[in-house]
Order: C-alpha cells, then sequence, then structure tokens
C-alpha cells in the first residue's frame, strides 16, 4: 500500500512538473520514445484529453485508452497524426520497421487514395460473407480470375499471400472498415451509404454482419503479426439494380477494376468525404478491438 501511494505521488509530481514545462523542451529522438513523448507533450502544452480527441475527430475515451496503454495499439501512422495535431515535430530517422515488432498493428494501416492503383503492391480483393455452410466470400488474388470460398478459408488464403513476398499488400475488404457517430455519440450513417432514398448503413442488417466478420478476420491477421506492410481499402457494392442478382465474384471483379483505375464503373471516396455532417466522429471499426487503424479510402461502385 505504500509503494503504491508512493508511486501516485511520483506520477502527481511529475504531472505538476509537466504543466509548468516548455513543450519546446520535449525531445523525441525515436520511434520508441514517440509515445511517451506524445503524452508529455499534451501535458506540458496545457491541452485536454477532450480537446486533442476533439482535433482528431474521436472520442476522449480512445484517448484515453491510448495513454494508459502508452499508445501500444495504434499504428505508426495513428502516432503521426497525433503528432501533427499537437503541433509536435521530432525527428523522423528512424523508419516504421523500427517499431514493428513490438506493435504488429504498425504493420496493418489504413491505405490512402495515390495507392488506389494496380502498381502499388500486391492485391487481394476480397467480397466477405458470414455463414456456417454456404461459400459466402468472394477472393480475387491480383488480376486471377475471383471465386467464392467459406468464411473460414479467407485468413489461410491471406495468409499464404503474406508469406510469398515482402512487397506491400493492398488489401480490400466489401465491409465497413470505419464506422461514424452523430454528436450525441448515436450510430449514424456514412456518406456513401444513402442513394436515392435508399440506405444501407454500417450498423444495419447486412452491414452490421459484415461487420463483425471483419473484425474477426482482421484480428487474425493482426495475431499472425505480418513481417509486411498491409493497406487496407473499403470496398462498398451494396446497391444495386432491382432484380440484379448478387454476386460475390463480379462484386470483387467490379471493386478490382474501380480500384485498378476504371472510374467510370465507381469512384473512391477519402475519409473527410465520408461524414454526411460536419460534426459526426469517424473511427476505424477496429477500435473497439484496441487497434486503431486509420480510415481507409473507400472504392465505390456504381449500380452495373
Amino acid at each position: 500500500m505504500r509503494s503504491q501511494l508512493a508511486e501516485l505521488r511520483d506520477e502527481l509530481r511529475e504531472y505538476e512538473e509537466l504543466k509548468s514545462t516548455d513543450p519546446s523542451v520535449i525531445s523525441v529522438e525515436s520511434v520508441e520514445g514517440l509515445a511517451e513523448g506524445l503524452i508529455k507533450y499534451r501535458i506540458s502544452s496545457g491541452l485536454s484529453q477532450r480537446a486533442l480527441a476533439k482535433r482528431l475527430e474521436v472520442k476522449e475515451q480512445q484517448i484515453q485508452r491510448y495513454e494508459a496503454t502508452r499508445y501500444e495499439s495504434a499504428s505508426y501512422q495513428r502516432l503521426c497524426e497525433v503528432s501533427r495535431a499537437l503541433g509536435m515535430n521530432w525527428r523522423h530517422a528512424e523508419k516504421p520497421k523500427d517499431v514493428r515488432p513490438r506493435h504488429p498493428a504498425a504493420m496493418i494501416v489504413a491505405g490512402v487514395r495515390d495507392q488506389a492503383r494496380r502498381d502499388s503492391g500486391q492485391w487481394v480483393f476480397v467480397d466477405i460473407g458470414f455463414s456456417a455452410d454456404e461459400r459466402s466470400c468472394g477472393i480475387a488474388i491480383g488480376d486471377l480470375q475471383p471465386r467464392n470460398v467459406r468464411y473460414g478459408d479467407l485468413a489461410p488464403c491471406i495468409a499464404r499471400e503474406l508469406e510469398s513476398d515482402t512487397a506491400p499488400l493492398n488489401l480490400l475488404i466489401e465491409a465497413p472498415l470505419s464506422v461514424a457517430f452523430n454528436s450525441n455519440g448515436n450510430p449514424t450513417g456514412r456518406s456513401i451509404e444513402k442513394r436515392n432514398g435508399k440506405t444501407r448503413y454500417w450498423y444495419t442488417q447486412g452491414g452490421a454482419v459484415t461487420l463483425l466478420a471483419t473484425m474477426h478476420l482482421v484480428r487474425d491477421l493482426y495475431e499472425m503479426r505480418p513481417s509486411r506492410e498491409v493497406r487496407l481499402f473499403e470496398g462498398f457494392a451494396s446497391f444495386k439494380h432491382k432484380g440484379t442478382r448478387s454476386s460475390h465474384q463480379d462484386d470483387v471483379s467490379n471493386l478490382r477494376r474501380i480500384a485498378w483505375g476504371e472510374r467510370d464503373k465507381g469512384r473512391i471516396v477519402e475519409a473527410e468525404g465520408l461524414k454526411m455532417r460536419d460534426e459526426d466522429i469517424l473511427v476505424s471499426s477496429f477500435s473497439i478491438l484496441g487497434m486503431d487503424l486509420g480510415i481507409p479510402p473507400v472504392v465505390v461502385a456504381d449500380s452495373p
């Protein structure tokens, strides 16, 4: 008990000292020291966790979890975003690879629009489903013919691709990889999920099912501790003309064409274009698992 009280007094003393410290004297020169540096810089800047959360457009509880765990679940990309939000400069002499052995999530990151091209790395396209018996998933490896597989076959298929090369692996999944909440903390739709009076919100019906399936799949990939970068892209092919038969293989094929440049068949929506309202909060679907992987761009297929 005495030792715990002593530790608490030490923590309070350090906190008070940081509050009176000039942020400019806080130096971070390595990836390993970045997490601790972010926390110290926030405190010395007089910025609350709530204020930082607002700058990052995440919930305050997310910042609380980050700091309680010394940003253990945050990707390298997220660490850099926090650094920018704080206005903190640090030396980038070390590359993300220096942090990867400690944090497998640092190897799984949100892709960016400029990487949505055929030659940016190896590609795997997945139209995910969740069924006990049926081949409810479509998958295409690179430019190979799409095929239908069972959900339990997805992780092994992707694992084989992870082991086959060292170049970045671009993984597109037709499922909600980000979710939105309104200012009251209630789930709300994203801009891509409403069209011509119809909705396909991430938290209802098929959206919720594919979200759950994807959370399990990405968690499996995380546990594999990949040694190469995995870039996540979201696919969205939920709106179809009346009478059009749904096909996992067709959805995978259409999303691949759009991602590889055939923009007449669809479009790519970046994170800032996913909100319906400015005050909505957009977060990674995997934050609830302690894995903030960022907000991937969405490859949206127009109705065929």
